[in-house]
């Protein structure tokens, strides 16, 4: 397992899959922050002779803004990346040379899992806390529970995103198809929601992770009350990956 790791670090890392999410994310911890401190002055800078009355930034507003961004490019960004993660080696023959050896099927899922989510917990963890950190310095400080909230609630969401396209990875014949049904879904899914939120179901739904980013940063939710989707989240997260594995076992390569 230790070998099957380590070919998969190195492997992302010579291609430059994995490193490229990581860079977006740290792109928007490290732009989002000054972009809301300065946006009135740069608007007022461009706008000579208007008027223009704007509220002053809060730290609550950048940081916000960075979750809000990565929920979003980071997530198409993750999509493309990992589209490839089983399906391109199945195309390449290499999964099927990988399986020629002492390695079973399930370990060869489990190493490639393993990589992806600890790039997204890790990246997404480390950037988070640049991001607070930058914001304080340049905006005042506000609730690290919330921040930290907020963080946990969108890596769930991030991670079943990365589980979603993992699946049709593993399951479909090629990248293309993976990718495209991931970001389907990832449409649908914020369009359901215009209806969903407000509703009974919002309870249940993982979306509402997201629409609830600015009330756990501002400390106007609670836990408990991000308790279920989260659930529902990791839950179809271990269902699908199961799943995945399911099919994969059973696959002619």
């Amino acid at each position: 397992m230790k070998t099957l790791l380590l070919k998969e670090l190195r492997w992302n890392w010579r291609s430059f899959r994995y490193p490229a999410f990581l860079l977006v994310v740290l792109f928007f911890a490290l732009l989002d922050p000054p972009m809301t401190k300065y946006t009135s002055e740069i608007i007022t800078y461009f706008a000579e002779g208007l008027a223009i009355v704007m509220p002053d930034p809060t730290p609550e507003d950048a940081f916000v803004a960075y979750l809000s961004d990565v929920s979003q490019i980071g997530i198409l960004v993750l999509i493309f990346v990992a589209m490839g993660s089983v399906s391109r080696e199945k195309e390449t023959g290499v999964t099927g040379w990988i399986l020629s050896k002492p390695v079973s099927r399930w370990q060869y899922l489990a190493a490639k899992v393993i990589v992806l989510y600890l790039t997204i917990i890790l990246g997404i963890l480390g950037c988070s806390t640049l991001a607070y950190l930058y914001t304080t310095t340049l905006l005042g400080t506000f609730s690290l529970a919330g921040a930290a909230w907020a963080t946990m609630s969108l890596i769930a969401f991030v991670l079943l995103f990365g589980t979603v396209v993992f699946t049709f990875s593993t399951i479909l014949k090629s990248p293309l198809q993976a990718g495209g049904l991931t970001l389907t879904i990832f449409f649908l899914m914020g369009i359901l929601n215009l209806f969903v939120a407000g509703t009974e179901a919002a309870r249940l739904y993982p979306s509402t992770l997201i629409s609830q980013l600015r009330p756990l940063v501002e400390g106007t939710t609670a836990l408990p009350e991000i308790a279920e989707p989260l659930a529902v989240s990791l839950g179809l997260c271990a269902l699908l990956l199961f799943l995945a594995g399911r099919r994969f076992a059973r696959m002619e390569l």
